[in-house]
């Protein structure tokens, strides 16, 4: 690879723990290596590249989701900045780090992390001025679909008319919750999957539970299942969602015949190949959608407690077919 072909936005589509971060890193060592091969790859021994391996260059910017916490003053919006060394030591410890993780280590699980106004201003700033070290910059933006839209707009400008030697490596698991006009800018990288880790056990539990009340015939208590959902924290929600879509998959391969695109743990086969036999091919398709629109509204906010009792009556309305 030459940096001369290097486009100036990048935008790698991945799944959480995919290991896309890890490669943005990978790719902003290269653009910042002050050596490079002539086989298109960084030296990785000179000081950028060790500055770099430790996310410590001044050159390489970071914008992640962030939220107000005990130590931010009210008068005025949190920016990556303030936890710039939690977010260093965190992404060395873990660089699969997800969400959720990042989340608890900002102590706010029960809030949502966000890429403001603010923190577009604050990095339009920095590169009003030269570099630190005289060659090229970049800036990392984890999970940009936390972005809001008057950020974007902020960053839309410098996206199609960049800065000569400045780059934008965008790393995202929801791509398409990203404004049209970002994505547009943006050279795509589908980043695949690493090899695929087993749900832990206990990721079946809150599913399982509202599967054997809707194949049981059980109305009330699946109302009392939709209850117990509403009061947990909103990331959790999430999380349950998500975590039920990548379920809901491993039950549909089971259900084709094909229990090694499962990816599942062979002592979980038998309790899901059980569940997947009662389960029909419109019941698959319409609550992947179902879960995915679930999604979509949480992130908007909506009333969780009629959104996940709309959902267990979708779920046990399907199962009665």
């Amino acid at each position: 690879m030459r940096i001369d072909n290097l486009s100036h936005a990048i935008l790698f589509s991945s799944e959480e723990g995919s290991g896309a971060l890890p490669q943005a890193l990978s790719l902003a060592g290269y653009i910042l290596c002050s050596d490079k091969k002539e086989d298109g790859s960084a030296c990785g021994t000179c000081p950028s590249c060790r500055k770099t391996k430790n996310a410590v260059h001044p050159d390489l910017h970071f914008i992640v989701p962030v939220n107000r916490s005990a130590g931010i003053s009210a008068a005025r919006q949190p920016v990556t900045d303030d936890f710039l060394d939690l977010w260093r030591s965190s992404y060395l410890e873990n660089p699969d780090i997800t969400e959720q993780e990042w989340y608890k280590k900002l102590e706010i699980e029960n809030k949502q992390g966000a890429i403001s106004a603010a923190e577009a201003g604050n990095i339009l700033r920095k590169l009003q001025f030269r570099s630190f070290e005289g060659g090229a910059r970049v800036i990392i933006i984890w999970l940009p679909e936390r972005m809001h839209p008057a950020a974007a707009n902020k960053l839309l400008k410098i996206l199609e008319e960049p800065v000569p030697g400045t780059y934008f490596l965008l790393v995202s698991h929801r791509p398409d919750q990203l404004l049209p006009t970002i994505r547009s800018r943006c050279m795509l990288i589908q980043v695949p999957p690493k090899e695929y880790r087993p749900l832990p056990r206990e990721t079946y539990t809150n599913l399982e539970r509202l599967l054997d009340l809707c194949f049981s015939g059980k109305p009330s208590g699946v109302l009392d299942w939709a209850e117990d959902m509403a009061t947990q924290g909103r990331e959790s929600q999430k999380a349950f969602m998500a975590s039920s879509m990548q379920i809901i998959r491993q039950y549909y391969m089971l259900s084709l015949g094909l229990p090694s695109l499962s990816f599942l743990d062979p002592s979980s086969l038998p309790i899901a190949s059980r569940y997947a036999a009662r389960m029909s091919e419109t019941f698959f398709r319409v609550i992947y959608e179902r879960l995915n629109k679930g999604m979509e509204q949480l992130e908007r906010n909506v009333n969780a407690r009629v959104l996940f009792c709309s959902l267990a009556f979708d779920f046990f309305l399907s199962l009665q077919r």
